[in-house]
């Protein structure tokens, strides 16, 4: 089966790994042909991320490469893209941009579509070309594969709009949690598969990168990010290193805080892997609450069986969280040695999936699709 993915993310060896670069990965694995398309980049990609923007036209701009067996990458790379904005007037331009930008895509783009069996669509800009993939390959199979919610990442209006249009239009809506499906359209064909885990990487990570004796926390990720509470954390616990992976991270921290900025998978496993505890400084409310079976980094704590410092919002979890109050947290001291001394418990990481499990659903989901359409001629006649 060919598989294509437009995605908001760039497949690139340096570049942090998303959920579906994990998937593609998998089905690839299980002896799929994987195309991924990465959308929402141009020529002003290079004014706010250089180093990204020359990755990805080094090799993949406007065309695929071979990057493993069974893969190719590519990045749509034209000289302007529309964009979410927090400015209204920016994003009235865009809401007219995005139609044009996503119903004209360019030649290879248009071939990928036309030969792939499965077309999904990750949350984001990328669903600006759902019509267009429609009308170019009508027989393909579509999925969304919806990672979060577009009104808790700031996407524009018009994107959100679009979501709730064309929700109903695919095939499968795939997400990592019930609730990120809350405001979709109820007739929306909605299949909860919570995110996986590269277990295979965390087992066979056997060398801890922290001085023998230290105290560590880490945190994965930029989504949300509460600078405040962390520098309150580390500040109260001076004793306890804190090492933040994300792009974009920046600011003024205490002496115990190390800032890695945006780095490969591999880099950053055994930073996980002997954590004395992770952090998920989220800056929450009510309606990111889903985030609590949908983070991909909580799974990842879990599994490498550390206790995590979050919002108390998030609750209990999986018995490993560790909740602090965001505004005015009054125990800060408490709640660090809390998540220190807490004993790991080896059921954290009962139930957690592997990508390839992830896959695998995926492919129930695509054989279901068959019997739908089975079903449906069997009623016409």
């Amino acid at each position: 089966m060919r598989f294509l993915f437009l995605s908001t993310h760039a497949f690139l060896p340096t570049t942090r790994k998303a959920s579906v670069h994990f998937v593609t990965e998998a089905l690839a694995a299980r002896g799929h042909e994987v195309d991924t398309i990465s959308v929402g980049f141009s020529t002003l990609t290079s004014f706010k991320r250089p180093e990204l923007y020359a990755g990805l036209s080094a090799d993949q701009k406007n065309r695929f490469v071979q990057t493993a067996p069974r893969r190719r990458s590519a990045c749509y790379l034209p000289p302007l893209h529309p964009f979410s904005s927090g400015s209204a007037a920016l994003n009235g331009i865009n809401a007219l941009f995005f139609p044009l930008y996503g119903n004209l895509p360019p030649a290879f783009m248009k071939a990928a579509i036309r030969a792939a069996d499965v077309v999904a669509i990750e949350s984001g800009t990328a669903i600006a070309f759902f019509d267009a993939v429609r009308r170019i390959n009508p027989a393909a199979r579509t999925l969304y594969f919806k990672r979060d919610r577009l009104d808790t990442v700031g996407a524009a209006t018009h994107l959100q709009q679009l979501e709730r249009r064309i929700a109903p239009l695919f095939d499968r809506v795939i997400v990592p949690s019930a609730a990120m499906a809350e405001g979709l359209p109820q007739e929306s064909r909605i299949v909860a598969v919570p995110q996986g885990i590269d277990k295979v990487a965390f087992d066979a990570c056997t060398t801890s990168p922290y001085a023998a004796g230290s105290r560590n926390g880490v945190s994965v990720g930029n989504m949300l990010f509460d600078a405040d509470a962390v520098r309150a954390m580390a500040a109260a616990d001076p004793d306890v290193f804190l090492h933040l992976f994300g792009a974009g991270i920046s600011g003024t921290f205490p002496p115990n805080v190390r800032l890695y900025g945006e780095r490969a998978f591999a880099d950053i496993v055994p930073y996980i892997k002997f954590a004395d505890f992770g952090i998920a400084p989220y800056r929450l409310t009510e309606r990111e609450r889903y985030l609590a079976e949908s983070s991909l980094k909580l799974q990842q704590y879990a599994y490498c069986l550390l206790p995590v410092l979050v919002p108390d919002i998030l609750g209990a979890g999986r018995g490993n969280l560790v909740g602090y109050a965001p505004a005015g947290e009054p125990d800060w001291a408490g709640k660090v040695e809390m998540a220190v001394a807490l004993p790991h418990d080896p059921a954290w990481r009962e139930g957690i999936l592997s990508w390839d499990e992830v896959a695998a659903r995926i492919e129930d989901e695509l054989a279901g699709m068959r019997g739908d359409a089975a079903l449906a001629g069997d009623a016409a006649e």
